[in-house]
């Protein structure tokens, strides 16, 4: 049962972490998620598409960082840990993943407006030039907050089961 509660725990955080950094992006860059993505909601405002764009981005990346933190926190013999116990750490991996993605973002308009990156595909002869810096932003930001989740997921499963480990030996020296 805690392993559903943390990965439930993951999706609601990050689900909602997705849908306020859609929001900005679109703000930023609507052709992101008017153009750049598939026409499933053709006819909805840029601030709702990126809200539901986020999500989704975010839904199967969250579920396969709840399952590894749910199995490093509740799998074997040693103290399973509390889904209370990540209240506090989930908060601090959106913070990072914030930190990370703001980074990216910054780079990739940097790098595209200086000629670094350039924006391919369909996107190229229907966006205005004026606009791929903040295109290539937006998309840099998102990828640089995945990477950041997959990273720190796994860092964080590693340190949930040493923590484990460590309150293993708590025990046995009462």
């Amino acid at each position: 049962m805690e392993i559903a509660k943390l990965v439930l725990l993951c999706i609601a955080s990050l689900c909602g972490y997705g849908a306020v950094v859609g929001s900005i992006s679109a703000a930023l860059c609507p052709e992101a998620f008017t153009l750049g993505r598939p026409p499933s909601f053709e006819h909805w405002p840029a601030l709702a598409l990126g809200a539901i764009w986020g999500t989704l981005d975010l839904l199967i990346p969250s579920t396969i960082a709840g399952v590894a933190l749910g199995f490093a926190a509740n799998v074997g013999p040693r103290p399973a840990l509390k889904t209370s116990f990540f209240h506090c750490v989930i908060p601090g991996l959106i913070g990072l993943m914030a930190l990370v993605s703001i980074v990216a973002g910054i780079a990739g308009f940097i790098a595209t407006r200086h000629g670094g990156h350039t924006i391919t595909g369909p996107l190229k002869a229907t966006l205005a030039l004026e606009k791929h810096p903040m295109l290539a932003a937006v998309w840099w930001s998102s990828l640089g907050g995945l990477l950041m989740l997959f990273a720190s997921a796994m860092i964080l499963a590693a340190w949930t089961w040493r923590k484990r480990a460590q309150i293993e030996d708590m025990l046995r020296k009462r």
